[in-house]
């Protein structure tokens, strides 16, 4: 595909996406309907519609102030402005390219760089109502959160010591074409620096040498003690990538369990958990009762906004609203509830979100911790987005003998 058929198909997507539909439904039909573009095409799409959704605030500020709508086209546009893109290479009017440029759009583009970056000027691309919140919780770290939310995501793994180990993978990539860096930090973690588009296409991940998993995820839970005895529960184990995590690190030599209150998301779990050589038992809704006081670790990952992940899934940001966020809350207190019970004395819950807001995370355990005085904190941290990993909180309770 040219680049004006993608600018193209990146319009359609996001006036789609204004009208309130689902992203990854969107996609999805995309892809059914246009079955002619390959790989790189729909990578290209989705990074032009994902870029756009990362500084959306910014773009229709310049719009409402200019009296234009708002529309996937002025989205693009601004885009191409902002991003210096050759436009005539984009608006061509040819049969698969958006129309050639308006008037406005034509006498916008001619401003100097210096008025250009004058007029986007500087937004924060959250939404309204979470700045305040966004301010608090972050404090001197706000601006700086606020820049890598509007980039992309960088990309990492997880090499499994089941079946490989980091030096022999980093070979591997190279051998296939791609960048990667052992990371400082997380003992398993390889930062991919260059062409990660094929990660999941190759041999090494097919037969379970590693997972894709953000460094700062990896970094919650690495350091948890567990050994070849210890009962560990996945509670809201989703795709089970951490609990994947900490059987791969012990070799599969351990007792595991996952559980999600959507049981539909557990056979990714067990397929992941078979490719990497590991075996997790699933825990059904209606049985938990029967592993009361059971588990010396129960890891609740739990629901959140995904603020400390929006720039990997900008589209959440844009979706969220006051009430979604206080059902939210609910739930992760909810959760925190029922996990308690499942738990042995002396045993340890990690909660863990991937958001930068106190009311997600500090403010959860200290509610906690008042209703239920027979735990106590053992610590907290909380995981800071930078340029290698995704934001994260995780706080360790331990349940008094």
């Amino acid at each position: 595909m040219r680049k004006d058929a993608q600018a193209n198909a990146a319009i359609s997507i996001l006036d789609e996406f204004l009208d309130g539909q689902n992203l990854n439904i969107i996609f999805s039909n995309w892809t059914k309907n246009n079955r002619y573009a390959g790989s790189s095409d729909r990578e290209s799409i989705r990074n032009i519609v994902f870029d756009i959704l990362r500084v959306k605030k910014t773009f229709t500020s310049v719009l409402e102030k200019e009296k234009q709508p708002i529309n996937g086209r002025a989205l693009v546009f601004l885009y191409s402005v902002y991003y210096r893109l050759n436009l005539n290479e984009i608006f061509t009017g040819q049969k698969y390219g958006p129309v050639k440029l308006t008037n406005f759009e034509k006498e916008f583009s001619k401003l100097s760089n210096e008025n250009i970056n004058e007029c986007f000027g500087i937004t924060d691309n959250i939404p309204d109502f979470l700045t305040a919140e966004f301010k608090r919780s972050l404090g001197k770290n706000f601006r700086n959160a606020m820049r890598l939310l509007e980039r992309r995501a960088p990309i990492s793994i997880r090499v499994n010591p089941l079946k490989s180990d980091v030096s022999s993978i980093l070979e591997c990539l190279s051998s296939e074409g791609m960048k990667g860096k052992k990371s400082k930090t997380v003992r398993y973690g390889i930062n991919i620096t260059g062409n990660p588009r094929r990660l999941t296409q190759i041999q090494a991940f097919k037969d379970g040498c590693f997972e894709v998993q953000d460094l700062h995820s990896q970094k919650t839970i690495e350091d948890l003690p567990v050994n070849e005895h210890t009962k560990v529960l996945d509670y809201c184990a989703g795709a089970g990538g951490k609990i994947l995590s900490i059987a791969c690190s012990l070799k599969g030599n351990g007792k595991f369990y996952i559980h999600d209150i959507d049981e539909r998301k557990l056979k990714e779990a067990n397929l992941r958990a078979e490719r990497a050589g590991v075996k997790f038992k699933r825990l059904e809704a209606k049985n938990l009762q029967k592993y009361c006081c059971s588990f010396d670790y129960i890891i609740a990952d739990v629901p959140c906004s995904g603020s400390g992940a929006w720039r990997r899934n900008p589209q959440q940001k844009w979706r969220i609203t006051p009430e979604s966020l206080n059902e939210i809350l609910t739930r992760q207190t909810v959760i925190l509830d029922e996990a308690k019970d499942l738990l042995k004395k002396n045993g340890y819950i990690y909660y863990i979100t991937c958001s930068l807001l106190k009311i997600e995370n500090e403010e959860v355990i200290q509610k906690f911790l008042i209703d239920n005085k027979y735990f106590r904190l053992v610590n907290k941290k909380n995981v800071t987005i930078d340029n290698y990993g995704d934001g994260f909180f995780c706080a360790v309770l331990q349940k008094k003998n």
